[in-house]
């Protein structure tokens, strides 16, 4: 009687560990995570170390179990600022974010879709041909036209969109 107790224990433990393995779930690198800015943001106030709220915009989920839910709290940090300049250099913000929580309590680390890619103003590559074209074709005069051509600022509005994914593999166990 003993052991034929023994041997039921050893096989509900046998059965539960692997309904545990069974149970989680992996979110892959790459997985698309698209974020919502929560705040304004402009190139020409913005200062490196200040903290830019996000939310997610839409639930992920990974084989039909929801991982992140929408409108869960992303926080980040600008780590760059280059402000406009002259011959139509546009300005640009770089922001690293933070890992987010799962639904299940685990961070889950993101970076932007196109990794080292910063949020920048339009028109920089038309702006500085715009200037040597000037150059060649002005002389020292079309030069310094293109000396006081500046390049757009990045303005960012509460609901634009920051498209990032999961950086790392995680495994989150609901």
């Amino acid at each position: 009687m003993k052991l034929f107790l023994l041997r039921i224990v050893c096989f509900v433990i046998l059965i539960s560990s692997s309904v545990a393995v069974a149970a989680s779930v992996v979110v892959a690198k790459g997985t698309p995570v698209d974020l919502k800015f929560q705040q304004a943001l402009s190139s020409k106030t913005a200062k490196e170390g200040q903290s830019v709220n996000l939310t997610v915009a839409n639930a992920v989920r990974v084989n039909g179990v929801t991982v992140l839910k929408a409108g869960t709290r992303v926080t980040g940090v600008i780590s760059k600022v280059h402000n406009r300049g002259r011959w139509g250099k546009n300005a640009t913000l770089r922001i690293a974010v933070n890992p987010v929580t799962s639904v299940y309590g685990v961070k889950i680390p993101l970076d932007p879709r196109t990794s080292g890619k910063t949020l920048h103003g339009k028109k920089s590559d038309q702006a500085a041909a715009a200037t040597i074209g000037g150059a060649v074709v002005l002389g020292p005069v079309g030069l310094a036209g293109g000396y006081f051509t500046k390049g757009k600022s990045v303005e960012i509005k509460p609901g634009d969109f920051l498209p990032t994914e999961v950086s790392r593999t995680s495994t989150v166990k609901p």
